[in-house]
Order: structure tokens, then sequence, then C-alpha cells
């Protein structure tokens, strides 16, 4: 079995166990924004639910998040991704808040997540407000982030990450040998990133007004309810996004970068990949967990130069 197909098994399995029982949920967390690795999460999320027969009765981002939900009866996900906790103040509060006011009866699950406590004052507010909740299943990306919820979490569950439902990504062929993806935000590594490279692109102008106003329900709560999208709204919404990554990513035969879905995409696009650690080693820590026996097309360098001169 290559890769690919590997990988989409596994996942398969682990996510039969984080979601065993559940037929309908809330999907919450849903991203409103251009980072192109948590839309992919997301719309793998959904694969996986069609594929799985979850009914997927609604669908919210932070910022509309209706008041009713803390007394839906019905099982509620938050969308995986990201670090837990310091690092995101904004999703730190969502999740913490869901874990505390969400009716005790009703199944709260946390898609897998990296784990990087990056303040004492995050990770003790997990503690406090989020691990102590009843009725709560929760799973991380990499046996690093299992040990470190050792003793915090009951019974935490380690499973890949979602991107892995889609499968085979499709892409257009490469006009280049090589393209750099890195970083530019407090997640990057190093300074070496060549000039030409670029990260992430923002919303073309149409999504990125949508965008915007349906986080001003943040401070105008009842405009949630006319600005929320319905689940297939939201899915068209993640695609354009991602396939907007894809058409990044798939311009070289090779992909440097210091970014874990840039690495897992590309990987699923057919394309050879020379990953850089960013500053929590979240990139290394996946492949340590999952990669041993896949064996995709991927070689790790100790920084951007030593990755370009390995590219070719």
């Amino acid at each position: 079995m290559n890769y690919i197909d590997a990988m989409k098994s596994i996942a398969a399995d682990r996510y039969g166990i984080l979601y065993k029982g559940v037929s309908q949920l809330t999907f919450t967390d849903f991203p409103d924004y251009p980072n192109v690795g948590d839309s992919a999460i997301a719309l793998g999320q959904l694969k996986y639910f069609e594929e799985s027969a979850i009914s997927v009765k609604s669908a919210y981002c932070i910022a509309t998040l209706p008041k009713s939900i803390f007394e839906s009866r019905v099982t509620v996900m938050i969308n995986g991704g990201g670090n837990i906790a310091g690092l995101f103040d904004g999703i730190d509060d969502h999740r913490n808040r869901l874990a505390q006011e969400l009716h005790p009866d009703t199944l709260l699950i946390q898609a897998p997540q990296s784990v990087h406590f990056a303040s004492p004052r995050g990770k003790s507010r997990f503690i406090d407000e989020f691990a102590t909740r009843p009725n709560l299943r929760m799973a991380v990306r990499d046996r690093t982030a299992l040990d470190e919820l050792a003793g915090i979490i009951s019974d935490p569950i380690l499973a890949p990450d979602a991107v892995h439902h889609l499968g085979f990504i499709p892409s257009a062929k490469p006009i280049a040998k090589h393209v750099v993806l890195a970083r530019r935000d407090q997640e990057s590594g190093f300074s070496d990133a060549p000039i030409e490279s670029f990260d992430w692109k923002k919303d073309d102008r149409r999504l990125a007004v949508s965008s915007s106003i349906r986080w001003k329900s943040l401070r105008i709560p009842p405009l949630a309810r006319y600005v929320n999208k319905s689940v297939k709204q939201w899915q068209e919404i993640a695609e354009s996004r991602l396939q907007r990554g894809v058409n990044l990513l798939s311009q070289g035969e090779t992909v440097v970068t210091d970014r874990l879905h840039a690495m897992l995409i590309s990987l699923q696009m057919g394309r050879r990949v020379i990953a850089i650690d960013n500053n929590n080693r979240k990139l290394s820590k996946y492949a340590d967990t999952w990669f041993g026996n896949t064996q995709p097309d991927i070689r790790f360098a100790n920084s951007f130069s030593e990755a370009i001169e390995l590219a070719g």
C-alpha cells in the first residue's frame, strides 16, 4: 500500500475510535481565515463524516457560535490543528468556554491537535478550564503530545491529521524545480528563507470582505444568525482556500517548507518534499509518529539553505 492510501487507512481506524457511537454532531471552530492548513483539516473531517455516515447538523466559526450551543444534546466537535495552548488566545478562549459551559451530558470532542504549551498561563488554563470537563474525548497528532497530556487528560487518543482523509489531491503539473513556502508568523524557526519564498496567500477580496463581516459577530452577537453559513457553504469556502494553496504548491517538482500542512498536502499531491522544522518541531514530531512504515517521499533539512541545496 502506498503512503497516501496507508495514511488514509490509519486515519480511518483512529477516527473510528474518536467518533465511536456518534451519529450526528455540530462542527465548531470551522476556519474562517486564510490559513490553508486549517481548511484542509476541516475538509478532511467532512470527508470522514460523509464516509462514516455521521450527519453534520450545523457548523460555526468562532465568531458565529450561538449561545444556544451550550444547551445542545447533540455531540459538539472542535476542529483539529493549531496548538494547545497559549499561542492563539481566541481559539483557547473558544475551546475553554465550550468545555465549561456546554451541557455536562453532551459529548465534546476535540479533534486531533498538536500540543505546545507556549506559556504557563496557557497550560494552567487548559488544565483548569478544559481538561476538567466530564464527557470529553480528545485526540492528539503525535506521540510527544500524547506524553504531554499524561495525567492531564483521561485516555487521549493518538490520531493523524484529518487531511489524510482527502486521499490523493489533484494538482497542475509543476513549472519549476522547486518552490519554497516559509512561515511568516510566531512559529517560524529560521530566518534564512530565500527572498523568493512565500507563505499562504491572503483571501481574495470577495472572501475577505464576507469573512470580516462574520468576524464582526464577536462585537455584535445578533449578527451571527444572519451571516453564519450552511455546512455546504462552509465546505465551499474551505475548498476555495485549499485550492489556492494547492495552486501555489503545485508549481514545484519539489516543495521546500516549514509548514506541517504544506508538507502533508504536497505529499498527497505526489510531490517530493524537503521539510524544515518550525520552532516547536511540529513537523518532525509528526513524521516520527507516522512516517516510519509509510515511506513518503520526504527528507528533513536543518535550514532553508540546506533544503534548497537538497531540492536541486
